[in-house]
């Protein structure tokens, strides 16, 4: 058997009936999510996970049952992580009345700005952003694309579809409204896995303030030259 393999006998429920304090569930969760996005489902064994996180392989079926067990638990884990981050701005958006034109704009653009914020600080290595992407390309079980799509994306990508839906006067089901989101959040998420000289950091608890509001400021700019051209 390899150990990938992993007998079924799960004494740890994966989601609840664990202290809050289990140190060790959250560092194996979280040197899978380097693994998973540096190698992918397939690439990463559990062996391996198990190694970074400093526990022996029986400890990842205690948690999480086997390897898909443990796929799934990180992709929860960064979707609500994720979820919390957008939240406020998405109940704002959710809240408006008859909101006008560049008002729609405003709340587009701080989305992106609260993408960038998300994919830039200091907790989104590199591995962790690749996961995220791998995650969005349906990578892995079929099962961790869904929770994915419903705890988070759906609800993003509404939020998108209302605003632009809004300024140009078409439905959010229309086809092109449902591109030109997708348009506009490319804006932001092409820094879910770029490598750029410009993204460095000497500092690599804190992503650089004059680098943040330089990229923020030139994905502000194309999507407001965008959504106004949309505007009817």
């Amino acid at each position: 058997m390899n150990d990938d393999s992993l007998p079924k006998q799960l004494r740890h429920p994966p989601s609840g009936g664990y202290a809050r304090g289990d140190e060790t569930r959250q560092r194996i969760i979280d040197s899978a999510i380097i693994l998973f996005g540096e190698l992918g489902f397939e690439g990463a064994s559990t062996r391996a996970i198990a190694k970074l996180a400093g526990v022996n392989t029986p400890a990842l079926q205690y948690y999480f049952e086997n390897k898909e067990g443990l796929y799934v638990t990180c992709v929860d884990f960064l979707a609500q992580e994720s979820y919390d981050w957008f939240a406020p701005l998405l109940k704002r958006i959710e809240l408006l009345k008859n909101p006008d034109a560049e008002t729609c704009i405003e709340m587009f653009c701080k989305m992106l700005e609260t993408v960038l914020e998300r994919v830039l600080n200091n907790k989104a290595v590199h591995q962790r952003r690749l996961f995220h992407v791998r995650i969005k390309m349906g990578q892995g079980p079929e099962r961790a694309a869904s929770l994915f799509n419903e705890k988070l994306l759906c609800h993003i990508h509404l939020a998108g579809v209302t605003l632009v839906s809004r300024i140009s006067g078409s439905s959010i089901d229309d086809e092109q409204t449902q591109i030109r989101v997708l348009s506009l959040f490319g804006l932001a998420t092409t820094f879910y896995t770029v490598k750029h000289p410009a993204l460095s950091a000497q500092d690599d608890s804190h992503f650089p303030d004059d680098k943040m509001a330089l990229i923020k400021r030139n994905v502000r700019e194309q999507c407001q030259v965008l959504m106004r051209s949309w505007m009817v």
